[in-house]
């Protein structure tokens, strides 16, 4: 049999899938010197098939130095580099290909696929802009740029594509979940739940469809049935972490504590977690081991968690340890309070650190939203609801002189106000609201607002310069210790759910806290109250989103406040 023949042979075999049967007919003929192009693209192939993909890209190189820039055995080799793990190799080449001129659907597609790999999403949205001029119906490519559109912050944007995606392949079970959680993260709640049903439909026993179903059904306050989808999902893969960590919020929303707190541990095993630090020592048993060890309670999650579960550094105190708190720095400060005893003025078996500086020994260690579970927490047990913060007291005195200064008369209401947190914190859109929506509060007569914020969006900040009624100290806050301070000395602070209402509530000032429909698990259902702080009041919405509704019941409230102090 000549080459000729043996090629034909082997391109028969190719086609039939009988590979190892080409690759032993092509072998040894591939190593030939003189093997020209279409040997070497063929035997290329095969290798690429049989996962032999040190040979393939072999072959390939040298098939392309035959003939450089051609067109399918460039695309191959790049498709075998990303097989063999040589990711960056694979989007060099695309790159240089498009650079090169190339108009190519397949090329751009490929790029931006490696592109947002590499976390590269912008790049990845010019490629994929390019692509569309090629393949406007290509629905691998809308979801690609939906998903570039999200990581890079822009969920309204991604929100289109992915919807195009959607519609240009409906079966595709994927781009619908896809876009059941971008409705989800946008609040979107009705929509985000119809989406996932049809996903759900196809596709029963997708676990994650479940955890999506629980979650929206959570916003939309059908908790039972929310409960439901997340037994579903725990049904269908034993230990979910998602599902479980989302099963507790519901319980927790709804006051069943003794559930909850052992299912919430899961929130360091799910997909997205946050590392846990000091894993080198061990877990606080609980208080029967205590007496005498060092414990190291170490805060996780946002600002306002930290404030709200420093409290029970003194329950683990009180049981024989000594606490080191270990929290953000911008809270140190404030906290440093639980250092000393509020009567005596003796030192606590508490200190309190900043992540990042240098930590005693610990015998053992504990992350502060593990501790209810702890020491079996229910709503009627939560420690401290009254206070047990304070701030400093020259910082106090500070801003008690600065209120003063050029008064005359009366001592007019002091009112704080906090009209938006953290942008980054992923229920940011249902909980911050326009500073602009505080304005009916402003007209008062003999009433003083502070807006108790160090920094403002730039929405809040225009608007500000129209509200001379509203003074902004903001320059002055500059941690928890400065508001804190000026926070002692207001009569009522007035907010959205962020860390500086719980600032208000750990000090025992008044404090009304206003809520979505759909509120956070810590300020439970149905109640105007608070368990965590005894100076709280909450004014949820009746409708979501309609936060007009609640300023007409807090301006009410305060008219009637003022008329009581006379």
């Amino acid at each position: 049999m000549n080459n000729n023949d043996a090629i034909a042979q082997a391109y028969l075999f190719f086609q039939h899938g009988q590979l190892e049967a080409a690759h032993a007919i092509l072998q040894p003929l591939a190593q030939q010197v003189d093997a020209d192009f279409n040997l070497l693209h063929l035997a290329g192939a095969v290798a690429a098939g049989l996962q032999l993909h040190a040979q393939a890209i072999g072959l390939y190189r040298r098939a392309l130095a035959l003939t450089p820039g051609e067109l399918a055995v460039s695309y191959k080799l790049g498709r075998v580099l990303y097989e063999a793990g040589l990711h960056q190799e694979a989007l060099s080449l695309y790159l240089q290909l498009i650079a090169a001129g190339v108009q190519h659907a397949d090329i751009f597609h490929a790029a931006a696929l490696l592109l947002q790999q590499f976390n590269r999403h912008e790049e990845a949205l010019q490629t994929l802009e390019h692509l569309f001029r090629l393949a406007p119906q290509n629905a691998d490519a809308w979801h690609l740029h939906a998903i570039s559109l999200g990581r890079l912050q822009r969920p309204g944007e991604a929100l289109q594509s992915m919807q195009k995606a959607v519609a240009l392949a409906p079966a595709q079970t994927v781009y619908r979940f896809d876009l059941a959680l971008l409705q989800h993260e946008l609040h979107l709640n009705e929509e985000a739940l119809a989406s996932v049903d049809q996903v759900l439909a196809q596709e029963p026993d997708f676990g994650d469809g479940w955890v999506c179903r629980a979650a929206s059904l959570g916003r939309l306050r059908r908790y039972e049935e929310s409960i439901a989808a997340a037994r579903k999902a725990l049904s269908l893969r034993a230990g979910y972490a998602d599902a479980s960590v989302n099963l507790a919020l519901t319980l927790l929303a709804l006051g069943r504590f003794d559930e909850a707190w052992p299912l919430y541990e899961a929130r360091w095993q799910g997909e997205l977690a946050d590392p846990q630090r000091h894993g080198d020592v061990a877990r606080w048993p609980g208080a029967h081991a205590a007496a005498g060890k060092t414990v190291l309670l170490w805060a996780e999650q946002g600002l306002g968690d930290t404030i709200q579960f420093s409290r029970y550094a003194q329950q683990v105190a009180a049981s024989g340890a000594n606490v080191v708190l270990e929290v953000h720095a911008a809270l140190k400060t404030l906290l440093q309070a639980l250092e000393t005893d509020p009567d005596s003025g003796e030192p606590t078996r508490i200190i309190v650190k900043a992540i990042g500086e240098a930590l005693p020994a610990a015998d053992y260690q504990l992350p502060l939203m593990s501790l209810p579970l702890m020491f079996g927490t229910r709503p009627d047990t939560i420690p401290s609801p009254q206070a047990y913060l304070r701030a400093g007291a020259h910082a106090q005195q500070r801003w008690a002189q600065l209120l003063e200064q050029g008064r005359e008369g009366g001592r007019p209401l002091r009112v704080g106000i906090v009209c938006s947190g953290n942008a980054g914190n992923h229920n940011d859109r249902r909980r911050s609201i326009p500073l602009q929506a505080f304005a009916p509060l402003l007209d008062m007569a003999n009433a003083e607002f502070f807006l108790l914020q160090p920094e403002l969006r730039r929405r809040d900040a225009d608007w500000l310069e129209t509200a001379p009624a509203l003074q902004w100290p903001g320059r002055e806050l500059q941690d928890f210790d400065d508001t804190a301070a000026l926070i002692a000395n207001l009569d009522l602070v007035i907010g959205v759910d962020t860390a500086a209402v719980h600032l208000a509530g750990a000090l025992g000032v008044p404090v009304w806290i206003l809520l979505s429909y759909a509120a956070d698990w810590r300020w439970l259902l149905e109640r105007d109250d608070s368990p965590w702080y005894a100076s709280a009041r909450l004014f949820r919405q009746t409708t979501a989103g309609n936060w007009d509704a609640v300023m007409v019941r807090v301006r009410a409230e305060l008219s009637a406040l003022k008329q009581a102090a006379g």
